[in-house]
């Protein structure tokens, strides 16, 4: 069966730099976390699966078909959050909406229908015909999040899509994710676990531009067993790698027993990502 989305091979480098190299995945319906540090060729990945780049080798597929073929047929089906973006001035969150839909071609009576559901499925119905400008950080955040939403598209791409909100905010916004993912493919960009942590169904580590890892949350983080160990306070080593500090001691990475009162710890998505992008050996 073919998936939504199939990148193969995918490369770009900026004059000496290799952001990408080799990137390949199948991406269908569910949501799908994209994993790294800054730098790691995150954004680089999102800008060319959104056409405002241009690959140096590899293709792109969407249901088969390249998307450099289908031009704006696979736009259309496309949502993108970017984690900043200029507002045309002056205009009011309804007006913004209207004229995002207006670019993705929806008409002016369905562009009026959908911009008033998203405005209230973000929580921002209130603010209808206040000037984004006024907005605040949190704000801004999910304007852009009910923008990437006009059209229902079967692909959603956000970049840090939790950035700025409040505790609150990220739950509720988790949740209408969590809700859309059972019917769409969405791509989520970010270096923040807690943002994907009990969401994602599938994760894609990213560093130097290279896939190094990606898989179900499950699979990964059992992957990890005999790594990670659990000390009392007392018996903190610093001989060892501190992957964090809990309540009543630390976490260590260690290939083997670090001390007699260790206990095997169950790796979370924090030890996932401290596998894979911190500074360990084995």
């Amino acid at each position: 069966m073919t998936a939504l989305l199939s990148i193969r091979e995918l490369s770009k480098s900026y004059k000496q730099v290799k952001a990408l190299q080799g990137f390949s995945c199948d991406l269908d319906v569910g949501i799908h976390a994209l994993l790294g540090p800054n730098g790691s060729g995150k954004s680089t990945l999102m800008n060319l699966l959104t056409q405002n780049l241009e690959q140096d080798r590899g293709e792109i597929l969407f249901k088969g078909e390249s998307i450099d073929s289908l031009g704006s047929a696979y736009r259309a089906r496309l949502g993108f959050m970017p984690q900043t973006a200029g507002v045309p001035a002056g205009f009011t969150l309804y007006e913004f909406l209207l004229y995002m839909a207006c670019l993705k071609g929806i008409s002016r009576k369905e562009a009026k229908s959908q911009a008033e559901k998203l405005m209230e499925a973000v929580e921002l119905s209130d603010c209808k015909n206040r000037k984004v400008s006024t907005f605040s950080g949190g704000m801004k955040q999910r304007a852009l999040l009910a923008q990437a939403l006009l059209g229902e598209p079967d692909l959603l791409i956000l970049d840090e899509p939790t950035a700025g909100l409040d505790p609150m905010q990220r739950l509720k916004v988790k949740n209408l994710l969590s809700a859309y993912g059972r019917k769409h493919c969405v791509l989520i960009a970010t270096h923040i676990v807690s943002d994907v942590e009990g969401l994602a169904s599938h994760l894609l580590l990213l560093k130097k531009g290279l896939l190094v890892a990606h898989g179900a949350p499950r699979d990964l983080k059992a992957s990890l067993i005999g790594l990670f160990w659990d000390l009392p306070a007392p018996e903190l080593l610093h001989s060892h790698s501190l992957v964090k500090h809990l309540p009543a001691g630390a976490r260590v990475f260690s290939a083997e027993k670090p001390s007699p009162g260790a206990v095997p710890a169950t790796p979370d998505l924090e030890d996932c990502y401290y596998y894979h992008f911190g500074e360990v050996s084995l």
